[in-house]
């Protein structure tokens, strides 16, 4: 059974920064901006520590935020993920969709299963993209209409908790790998400056 995003549930995009309006005040909320950096962590990507500081915006006007197992599409990747509590609070920005779904028509790891992996989902995306930049993005409108298949929950609960496992056991495999070679990084010194 196939079913359109804009049937199990409501895509909203984040805000322009630039709209919002900043403040001097230290004592005004401030708000770290939901970055690229953050998102990778949230789909279990190797943290890719760029040394620059999260950015935060103090405003006293009403902010758009993340949620704790709220779904985000990016408009930069064409990926979807699952907000981890780690950045639960942080500030949504237009670069993001956020997926509002209602969890008894969806399970939100297969949703991100489906849109992350799917041919289906790839030829869409293929279909809509706008521009002939680098960057090509799609559109509210667009994604509303998207096609995806929508097993019963049960097995789409079991799909996603798979999928959920292999990108957390991908990113410990990413690290082991990692913490080997900077041990044989450390042996090989170790032993170099034996030698001289």
């Amino acid at each position: 059974m196939k079913c359109r995003i804009d049937e199990i549930a409501t895509l909203q995009q984040g805000q322009l920064l630039t709209r919002i309006r900043e403040v001097d005040n230290t004592n005004a909320p401030g708000y770290i901006v939901y970055s690229g950096k953050h998102f990778s962590v949230d789909s279990f990507q190797p943290n890719l520590d760029d040394g620059k500081h999260d950015k935060v915006i103090r405003t006293e006007a009403e902010v758009m935020l993340v949620e704790a197992g709220m779904l985000l599409i990016s408009l930069m990747t064409n990926k979807a993920v699952v907000v981890s509590e780690k950045h639960a609070g942080h500030l949504l920005t237009s670069n993001y969709i956020r997926i509002v779904y209602d969890g008894n028509k969806i399970d939100p790891d297969y949703f991100c299963y489906i849109y992350n992996e799917s041919d289906t989902i790839r030829k869409q995306i293929a279909m809509n993209e706008q521009g002939a930049s680098l960057v090509s993005r799609l559109n509210l409108q667009q994604l509303r209409k998207f096609e995806l298949p929508c097993p019963y929950l049960a097995e789409q609960q079991r799909v996603g908790a798979i999928y959920r496992l292999q990108q957390k056991r991908e990113l410990l495999q990413l690290k082991k790998i990692k913490l080997e070679k900077l041990a044989v990084h450390a042996l090989l010194n170790t032993y170099l400056q034996g030698r001289n």
